[in-house]
C-alpha cells in the first residue's frame, strides 16, 4: 500500500510528513473496518439496506480486502441478488485464489446467472484441490444442461450417484434433467421417493416446490409448501411463502398464525416486516381484521406494532393506527429502532388532516437518517397532499432508486406523476415495477386501470395476462384477471 507519494523539500519536514501519511492510512483502514462491522451487524439484524450501504462505504475505502467483498457477498446472497453475490464473490476469488466458499459459492451462483463456462472453469480448480468432491461434478452437470446437453448432465448426475445414491445435488440434478426432457412426472417421482432418507429434504422439496409450480400442478405446490415450512420452522421466507398461499387459498386465520409466529421470534426485524407489509397489501384490506391487529399488537415489540399501523394506515384505518401505537413515545429522538413507529404515527396524523404536525415529525425522523423508507414515503404523500410535488417527487424517486422492487414505493411515486399531470412518466413507472417485480397483482391492476382510462382495453388484458403468467398458479392473480372481465382466464406458457 502506498500512502505517500510526495517528495520533501527538506529532511526535517520528511518524518513529519512521513508520520502524518501514516496516520491517515491508518484512519482510512479504521473507517473501512468500522463500516464492515456495521455491515456485519446490520445484515445480522436482517437489515440488508443498512447493510449494503455500509459494506459499500467499508469497500469504497479499501478495495483490495477480500473479507469486505465476502461481506457484500453474504448481504447480496440474503437479498436473493444472485448477479451481484456472483460478481462479489468473483473479487473474493481474485483476492484470495484459495478461498473455497468463493470457488463452491462461484460453482453454485454461477447456475444461476447462467455463466455456464465460467462455472466448468471454477468446477474444475475445486476438483485440483479435492478430486474427489462431488459438488464440482454436480455443478458441471448443472452447467451441461444449461447448454441444452441433457445426455452429459444425466451422466454427470449418474456419475455421482454411482458413488453415493443419496447424494442431494445429483438426485436434483437428475430430476432437473428429467424435467427439461419432459418428464415431469418421471423427475416428480424421482425426488419424491428420494424423500425417505435421512438426509435433509429441504433442497430436495424446493426442487419439487419449482417443479409443481411450473407444472402447474396446485395439490403438489400446496403440499410441499406445507412440508418446507413444518421442516423448516426457523426458516422465515419458508414460513411467508406458506402464509402466503393459505391468505390465497381463502384460510387467513391460519396465514395469520404463522405470521404472528414469525413475527414473535423476529420482534425487530425490519426488513422482515416490510415484506410481511407487502404480502398483506397484495392481499388486500381484509388479509388482517381489526381484531387480529389489536390482539396480535398487544403485548408485541415496537417494531410489530409499527408493521400494524402501517397497514392500518395502507387501507384507510388511521385511528386504529394511533390506537395501536398508543402514543409516539417510543423513544425520546428517532432511531433505527423506532422510525418505523415514528413515521407510522406521522402517517395517521397527517391522514386525519394534521398535515404539520405530520411533516414536522416525519422531518425529524429524516434528519437523523435521510433515506429511512417508512418516513420518505410518508413525507412524499404529505407533501403531494400540501401541493409540495417538486418535493414529493424526489422523495419518491428516492425511494424506488433505493429499493425497485417496493411496489407500495411505485405506487406512491405513480400517485405524484398524476398529481403532476405526467401520465406517460407514471405509466413507464408502472411499467418498471411490473419488469422487475412481474407477478405484482397492485402493479398490474394500477397499470391496466391507467390503460382502461385510455381507451387501450385491450393493451390492458395483456398486461394481466403477462401477470398471471409469471405469478403462474397464484389463486390471486387469477382473481385479479376475473375482476377486469376483458380476457378469457386461459393463461398459457
Amino acid at each position: 500500500m502506498k500512502c505517500l507519494s510526495l517528495r520533501f523539500a527538506t529532511v526535517w519536514a520528511a518524518p513529519l510528513l512521513l508520520m502524518g501519511g501514516v496516520a491517515g492510512c491508518a484512519s482510512k483502514d479504521d473507517r473501512a473496518a468500522a463500516a464492515a462491522a456495521l455491515a456485519e451487524t446490520a445484515l445480522q439484524q436482517g437489515d440488508l439496506q443498512g447493510a449494503r450501504q455500509n459494506i459499500q462505504k467499508a469497500i469504497d475505502a479499501r478495495d483490495d480486502v477480500s473479507d469486505y467483498w465476502l461481506t457484500l457477498a453474504r448481504i447480496q446472497l440474503a437479498a436473493k441478488n444472485f448477479g451481484g453475490a456472483f460478481d462479489a464473490y468473483e473479487n473474493v476469488y481474485q483476492l484470495d485464489r484459495g478461498n473455497i466458499e468463493a470457488l463452491r459459492q462461484l460453482c453454485q451462483l454461477g447456475l444461476n446467472v447462467r455463466q455456464a463456462d465460467k462455472v466448468d472453469r471454477y468446477a474444475d480448480q475445486l476438483l485440483v484441490i479435492n478430486p474427489g468432491d462431488p459438488m464440482p461434478i454436480t455443478m458441471k452437470g448443472g452447467a451441461a444442461l444449461q447448454r441444452g446437453d441433457s445426455k452429459t448432465a444425466l451422466a454427470f448426475a449418474d456419475k455421482v450417484l454411482a458413488g453415493n445414491p443419496r447424494d442431494v445435488s445429483a438426485l436434483i440434478l437428475k430430476g432437473q434433467t428429467l424435467a427439461y426432457r419432459g418428464e415431469n412426472p418421471a423427475a416428480a417421482k424421482l425426488i419424491e421417493e428420494s424423500l425417505d432418507q435421512q438426509s435433509d429434504p429441504t433442497s430436495r422439496l424446493v426442487f419439487l416446490r419449482d417443479l409443481y409450480l411450473k407444472s402447474g400442478d396446485s395439490a403438489g405446490y400446496q403440499r410441499t409448501l406445507a412440508r418446507l415450512a413444518e421442516r423448516n420452522a426457523g426458516d422465515t421466507r419458508m414460513q411467508l411463502d406458506y402464509a402466503d398461499w393459505l391468505y390465497q387459498t381463502d384460510r387467513a386465520d391460519q396465514a395469520f398464525g404463522i405470521v404472528r409466529q414469525v413475527l414473535d421470534k423476529n420482534p425487530k426485524n425490519i426488513a422482515l416486516a416490510s415484506t410481511i407489509l407487502e404480502m398483506w397489501l397484495d392481499e388486500g384490506r381484509d388479509a388482517v381484521t381489526r381484531d387480529q391487529i389489536m390482539r396480535g399488537s398487544t403485548g408485541a415489540s415496537l417494531e410489530t406494532k409499527a408493521l400494524f399501523a402501517q397497514f392500518a394506515n395502507e387501507t384507510g384505518q388511521p385511528d386504529l393506527a394511533l390506537q395501536v401505537l398508543g402514543s409516539d413515545e417510543p423513544g425520546a429522538s428517532p432511531d433505527p429502532a423506532n422510525s418505523n413507529a415514528k413515521a407510522a404515527y406521522a402517517f395517521a396524523l397527517g391522514l386525519k388532516g394534521r398535515m404539520l404536525d405530520a411533516l414536522s415529525r416525519t422531518e425529524l425522523i429524516l434528519d437523523v437518517d435521510s433515506a429511512q423508507p417508512r418516513a420518505l414515503l410518508t413525507r412524499a404523500r404529505l407533501r403531494a397532499a400540501t401541493r409540495n410535488f417538486e418535493g414529493a417527487l424526489s422523495d419518491g424517486r428516492q425511494l424506488v432508486t433505493d429499493d425497485p422492487a417496493n411496489i407500495t414505493a411505485r405506487l406512491a411515486l405513480t400517485d405524484i406523476l398524476v398529481a403532476q399531470n405526467q401520465p406517460e412518466l407514471a405509466e413507464s413507472n408502472m411499467r418498471e415495477a411490473l419488469r422487475i417485480v412481474p407477478d405484482s397483482p397492485r402493479a398490474a391492476t394500477r397499470l391496466a386501470q391507467m390503460l382502461i382510462a385510455k381507451g387501450q382495453k385491450d393493451e390492458a388484458a395483456t398486461v394481466l395476462r403477462d401477470m398471471a403468467k409469471a405469478a403462474k398458479i397464484s389463486p390471486r392473480a387469477q382473481a385479479v384477471l376475473a375482476t377486469f372481465h376483458l380476457c378469457d382466464n386461459t393463461v398459457t406458457d
